[in-house]
């Protein structure tokens, strides 16, 4: 069976990911950070890991971004996962009565609007996972309370206060696998590349997919720490491995990028 590294722990939504894409395991690899995830896969302690990358509220997950740049490592599927949010603590609290609130940062965003109008007067503590949260909130003897899953409230024994606490009540969180060997077969295509901070350098590069008709599904950007200044971008390519003119752009991007980092086919 394969050994599989989450971020725990027990009651994150990484886990609930987990659960999705792996309904068979019983036991997973719990991660305290997501870089720790990234750490366990290079190493071999983990077969393949599960990370999330964006979130439709908050956008993209930095410390994920960054351990596809600086890993090793290939993406080999992905999950696209609703979430819930739930405000919990140890005991049935009044709204007005929670001195702290303690979830991780992605987790208070995307519950803003409902933080600012409920409990404006609640400090905000961070932690690394809304499991992390969870546990911490069930050894409080503050009036502290948790943003996380209704699983984590269950697994950890918590009173549900609220519920439905993000913005946008379509908020979902894409998770992707990553392991130390690519697939060859799928029908997208994920390239980081990077480009230098001057005229033209990007168009240049898009360029190469337009020309040969090529239809890009996602491009985020990210500073990339060049000598000159630049960025490196996150690129998904519609379609596979296999088809000669997606072959020749990447060959051709690969020559011209200034970082240029092939992730994987996958579906």
């Amino acid at each position: 069976m394969s050994r599989i590294a989450v971020l725990g722990p027990p009651g994150t939504y990484s886990e609930e990911a987990a659960r999705s894409c792996w309904p068979d395991s019983r036991d997973f690899m719990f991660a305290s950070d997501i870089s720790e995830v990234f750490a366990m896969v290079v190493k071999g302690q983990a077969d393949e890991g599960l990370v999330p990358i964006f979130n439709s509220c908050s956008g993209s997950i930095g410390k994920t971004m960054r351990g596809l740049i600086n890993h090793d490592v290939y993406i080999t599927g992905q999950l696209i996962l609703p979430v819930r949010h739930c405000l919990m603590a140890r005991e049935p609290l009044r709204i007005e009565e929670i001195e702290v609130i303690i979830s991780q940062p992605e987790a208070l965003l995307q519950c803003e609007n409902y933080m600012t109008q409920q409990v404006r007067g609640a400090r905000k503590e961070i932690v690394l996972s809304t499991g992390q949260a969870a546990v911490f909130v069930k050894q409080e003897k503050r009036k502290a309370a948790a943003i996380g899953s209704r699983n984590a409230a269950g697994f950890y024994g918590l009173q549900i206060i609220a519920e439905g606490l993000e913005d946008d009540k379509e908020n979902c969180t894409t998770f992707i696998n990553i392991k130390r060997e690519h697939l060859t077969k799928g029908n997208k295509i994920t390239v980081l590349f990077g480009v230098k901070d001057s005229p033209g350098t990007l168009y240049q590069a898009l360029e190469t997919f337009a020309r040969r008709g090529i239809n890009l599904t996602k491009l985020e950007s990210r500073p990339g720490g060049f000598p000159a200044g630049g960025y490196i971008f996150y690129v998904d390519i519609e379609g596979g491995a296999g088809e000669p003119e997606i072959n020749e752009a990447l060959q051709e991007l690969s020559g011209q990028a200034a970082f240029f980092k092939y992730l994987g086919s996958y579906s």
